[in-house]
């Protein structure tokens, strides 16, 4: 709700901003999950050689996919929290808040079509194992 409040109460700056810098935003924030995501997965891979392999905790599938997507998003309300506290330094908390807002959605979707991809790829494996 406080997102919303903070992009309401800069209604006339928000129709100021081009459709291209919004545009950029949401690829950077795209961008910038994409690495988080990749930089965990190789994270996670180290840890599990380190402390056993497949049989650490690190090592089983699930916990490692779990990890990896819990410490790859950056949730709504702390980016918010940040965007206040930088107290108009960077610009107008409520165009701030926009990029916040669709990187937050975007991470969902990202994370939704990853976690398919996965399960079709656990669903492929278990067929392969049974015949």
């Amino acid at each position: 709700m406080v997102p919303w409040m903070q992009v309401s109460g800069s209604r006339t700056l928000l129709l100021t901003v081009s459709p291209m810098t919004f545009i950029s935003a949401i690829g950077i924030g795209m961008c910038l999950h994409l690495i988080f995501l990749s930089l965990n997965t190789v994270i996670m891979h180290g840890l599990s050689l380190i402390f056993g392999g497949k049989r650490s905790t690190f090592g089983k599938e699930n916990n490692a996919r779990a990890i990896i997507i819990v410490a790859s998003q950056k949730t709504l309300p702390v980016m918010v929290a940040i965007v206040g506290q930088l107290g108009g330094m960077l610009g107008e908390a409520g165009l701030l808040v926009i990029p916040c807002v669709a990187a937050h959605i975007n991470q969902i979707i990202i994370d939704s079509f990853l976690v398919s991809i996965w399960l079709q790829r656990d669903k492929m494996a278990l067929h392969v194992k049974e015949t």
